[in-house]
């Protein structure tokens, strides 16, 4: 399946139990190599939440941080605030997302937030079973 972003770009996606899943490119500076981060599509999150072992595994703990606490419907986590190199969803690449992860690694799920979110308006198509996500950065000439 894929997510149509600017009507030519296409990201994969994968639903489970009702949830949307996106493969998303991360970039780090001083590579050329973008490894994908599954991410929770979570309209509910106001920020981008990467769990410890991917923060670790992409050397993303080497970045600045800052102590912080998330608030959810199970509770306050503490963890750390930081700025993702890039993102890349579909053509259009995000510089210095803010990300928090969580000091204990018994958080799981990565979950894309409102933070990146914001900047797609998603209309869900029923009947070829897909989300089209129109691009709020691009002023709609239909108007």
């Amino acid at each position: 399946m894929t997510i149509i972003i600017d009507e030519k770009t296409k990201v994969k996606y994968t639903r489970l139990k009702g949830h949307t899943y996106l493969d998303i490119p991360i970039i780090r500076e001083g590579s050329d190599e973008n490894s994908n981060i599954t991410f929770l599509y979570d309209t509910g999150a106001y920020i981008t939440v990467i769990n410890r072992e991917i923060y670790e595994w992409h050397s993303l703990n080497k970045l600045p941080r800052k102590e912080a606490m998330m608030g959810g419907h199970v509770g306050s986590t503490p963890g750390y605030i930081f700025q993702i190199p890039g993102l890349k969803v579909g053509k259009r690449l995000f510089i210095g997302v803010w990300a928090f992860t969580p000091k204990c690694k018994n958080i799981k799920q990565n979950l894309l937030g409102d933070n990146v979110i914001e900047y797609f308006r998603p209309l869900q198509d029923n009947q070829n079973d897909c989300f089209y996500f129109l691009d709020n950065l691009t002023p709609d000439k239909s108007i």
